[in-house]
C-alpha cells in the first residue's frame, strides 16, 4: 500500500523543533508501508513545492500530521488529489485541534477522512482504506462536468467536489460544427420507436439530434464519466432543449442531469455506477399522505416513451416515458448529506399542467419525508432503499433512512 505523508507546521514554529518527531513518524510508517513524501508544508507555496515533486494522485491514502496548530489553510490544499486521508493528532501543539477542523474540511467535500491519535489506530485507518479501495476509487475518480452555468433558481445548491466546467461558447461551436443529417441520423432511431410524436416537428428533433451529438462530442473530448448542463439558457439561443439527449445519454448509462444541478448528478452516478442502473431526476409536483408524484420533462428511456415538446417554453423535445412499476427508492443529496426513501412506482399522470414525465409513488408518511428532505430535486432509482443508504454511508455521507 503506497501511503504519502506530510506534515503541517506553523510559520510561527521553528521546524528544527520538529524534525526529530517526523524522522522517528515516517521510520514507523515505513516499517509496514511504502511511504512517500515527509515534506514540511507552512504555506500554499510550500503545498505547490510538494505537488511539483510528488505526485499524490498515484499514493492510496495521504496521512496528514500537523504538528501545530495553525496549519489548516496550507494543509487543506491536499483535497484536490480526491484521495482517502488519515489525520493524525496528538495531544502537543493544537496538533490534535488542528486535526479536527482539516478532518471536519476533508468530509465536507466528501473526501472519506479519518481522525487518529495513536499508530495503532493509524494502522487500522490505513489498512480498512485499503480494504475499501476498489469502492472507494470508483467514487473518487469519478470525472464530472458541467455545461453552461448551474440554473440560478437552484438556490439550495453547494457542491465542493471538483469539476470540469465547459462554457455555453465552447457549447455553441460544437453545435454549429453539427450537421442537419447528423442530428437527424442520431435521433432516427429513437423516433421510429416512439409510442406517438405530438408538439415536435422534424426541425425539433433535427435540433434534439445536433445537441446529442455535440454533448457527446464534449464528452470525449473533456473524457467525463457524466455530465449535467444548463439547460434553459438553450432556449433562447438556439430555440431547443436538451431533454431528449439527456434522456438517449441515460438511457444508455451515461448520467445526465438537468438545470446544472451538481448534487443530483453527482446521486445519479454514484448510482450507475454502483448498481448501473439509470436515474431519473423529477421535480416535487404533488402529495399526499401517502403519495407524492415526481415530474420532468427528460427521463431516461426504459419504458413506453412519447416524444413532446419542452413543458415550459414549448419548443425543443421532451419526454413522456412510461417507467415500469414496482419497487425503487427516491434520493436526494446536497453537500454530504443525503435523504433516502423506500418508494413504490404506482402508475402515471398525465396534467398538461406539468412536465411530460409524471410517476406517482406510494411512499409511507410522504408528509413527513418532505418536511424533512432536503429540496426539491429527488431521483427515482430502482435500486433498495436499504442497499442505497449503506452504500452512501461507506462513501462518507449523511444519511436519513425514511
Amino acid at each position: 500500500m503506497k501511503v504519502g505523508i506530510v506534515f503541517g507546521i506553523s510559520e510561527l514554529a521553528n521546524p528544527k523543533d520538529f524534525e526529530k518527531k517526523a524522522s522517528e513518524f515516517i521510520t514507523s510508517l515505513a516499517s509496514e508501508f511504502d511511504v512517500v513524501g515527509g515534506f514540511f508544508i507552512s504555506t500554499k507555496a510550500d503545498f505547490k513545492e510538494a505537488k511539483a515533486t510528488v505526485n499524490f494522485n498515484e499514493v492510496d491514502t495521504i496521512v496528514i500530521y500537523p504538528l501545530t496548530g495553525g496549519t489548516e489553510g496550507a494543509l487543506k490544499e491536499f483535497t484536490v488529489y480526491r484521495r482517502p486521508v488519515v489525520v493524525y493528532g496528538d495531544p502537543f501543539n493544537n496538533s490534535l485541534a488542528a486535526g479536527i477542523e482539516l478532518r471536519e474540511y476533508f468530509r465536507e467535500r466528501l473526501v472519506p477522512s479519518t481522525l487518529v491519535k495513536n499508530f495503532n489506530e493509524l494502522r487500522a485507518a490505513l489498512l480498512g482504506y485499503d480494504d475499501m479501495r476498489e469502492t472507494l476509487d470508483r467514487f473518487l475518480k469519478m470525472r464530472i462536468g458541467l455545461i453552461g452555468r448551474v440554473s440560478p433558481w437552484l438556490i439550495n445548491e453547494k457542491f465542493e467536489l471538483p469539476y470540469t466546467r465547459i462554457s455555453l461558447k465552447k457549447f455553441y461551436e460544437y453545435y454549429d460544427a453539427v450537421t442537419d443529417e447528423e442530428g437527424w441520423n442520431a435521433v432516427e432511431g429513437i423516433v421510429s420507436k416512439a409510442a406517438e410524436i405530438k408538439e415536435p416537428d422534424r426541425k425539433a428533433l433535427v435540433k434534439a439530434g445536433r445537441i446529442y451529438v455535440t454533448i457527446g462530442r464534449i464528452l470525449e473530448e473533456y473524457n467525463l464519466d457524466g455530465f449535467t448542463i444548463g439547460c434553459f439558457d438553450l432556449i433562447g439561443k438556439i430555440g431547443s432543449t436538451p431533454c431528449l439527449a439527456l434522456a438517449m445519454f441515460n438511457a444508455r448509462g451515461v448520467p445526465a442531469a438537468c438545470e446544472g444541478e451538481l448534487n443530483s448528478l453527482l446521486g445519479m452516478m454514484i448510482v450507475q455506477r454502483f448498481f448501473g442502473k439509470p436515474a431519473f431526476m423529477g421535480n416535487v409536483a404533488d402529495y399526499g399522505e401517502s403519495h407524492l408524484i415526481l415530474a420532468h420533462c427528460t427521463a431516461p428511456l426504459i419504458g413506453r416513451y412519447v416524444l413532446r415538446s419542452h413543458f415550459e417554453s414549448g419548443t425543443g423535445v421532451g419526454v413522456d416515458v412510461q417507467l415500469p412499476k414496482g419497487k425503487a427508492s427516491l434520493l436526494k443529496m446536497r453537500g454530504r448529506k443525503a435523504v433516502v426513501a423506500g418508494v413504490e412506482v404506482v402508475g402515471q399522470e398525465h396534467s398538461n399542467m406539468r412536465c411530460r414525465t409524471q410517476v406517482k409513488l406510494r411512499v409511507e408518511d410522504a408528509v413527513d419525508f418532505i418536511d424533512g428532505t432536503l429540496g426539491n430535486h429527488h431521483l427515482l432509482v430502482y435500486v433498495e432503499g436499504e442497499e442505497l443508504a449503506d452504500l452512501l454511508s461507506e462513501l462518507g455521507f449523511e444519511v436519513m433512512l425514511y
